[in-house]
């Protein structure tokens, strides 16, 4: 959520000023004149290691989808919306524990998964405040690691005590938020990690 002073513990979002810029990268190649074969390619007698059935990721009721978790600019920008569905996802679900497991060193996804841990500890609960997507940069590829723009509105966040009455800790809409996403690759699990994600 934007900071407007409240304490952050209670607070499920911190927006904070990023100056992240977003890459277009463009790839290009040349091919050469081959001739057609003869033959037909055998049968394989199995799926490939990139066909066989990825292990799930994710809580069973939100699982990440197969598309986040392909180590390219489509894979990337389906984990950053997958990822931004999983905070959404605290507002009905009082559980951080898929924020950690899908973050590396990312401090404001773990101040989001401190705040609903307290939240949830001390008999509160989230009501509104997700975030929709309005804009998602070209992804920066380096490697195993992509960087991209992200826009965002941001519907009014309740806290809720333990009787259902509002408490500290809310804030009002806002629209046309920007900040940006980091991500690295994790090779053993196959999908990507956050590392930072901030907005201002």
């Amino acid at each position: 959520m934007i900071d407007t002073g409240v304490d952050d513990v209670t607070r499920r979002w911190t927006l904070l000023v990023v100056g992240l810029a977003a890459g277009v990268a463009v790839l290009s190649g040349c091919s050469e004149r081959q001739e057609a074969s003869d033959t037909l390619p055998e049968a394989s007698a199995g799926p490939s290691p990139s066909e066989a059935e990825l292990p799930p990721l994710g809580p069973p009721d939100l699982p990440m989808p197969d598309e986040a978790r392909t180590q390219d600019a489509a894979g990337a920008e389906a984990f950053v919306r997958y990822y931004i569905e999983l905070i959404n996802r605290t507002s009905t679900v009082m559980d951080a524990a898929p924020l950690l497991e899908l973050s590396d060193r990312c401090e404001d996804c773990n101040r989001i998964a401190q705040a609903t841990e307290e939240a949830a500890a001390a008999g509160n609960d989230f009501e509104g405040g997700d975030m929709i997507i309005t804009d998602l940069g070209q992804p920066l590829m380096r490697g195993s690691t992509a960087e991209m723009t992200v826009g965002i509105d941001q519907e009014q966040f309740v806290v809720l005590d333990a009787t259902g009455q509002p408490t500290e800790g809310g804030s009002p809409a806002y629209f046309d938020v920007y900040g940006g996403a980091a991500l690295t690759w994790d090779a053993n699990r196959q999908t990507w990690l956050m590392t930072q994600l901030t907005f201002g």
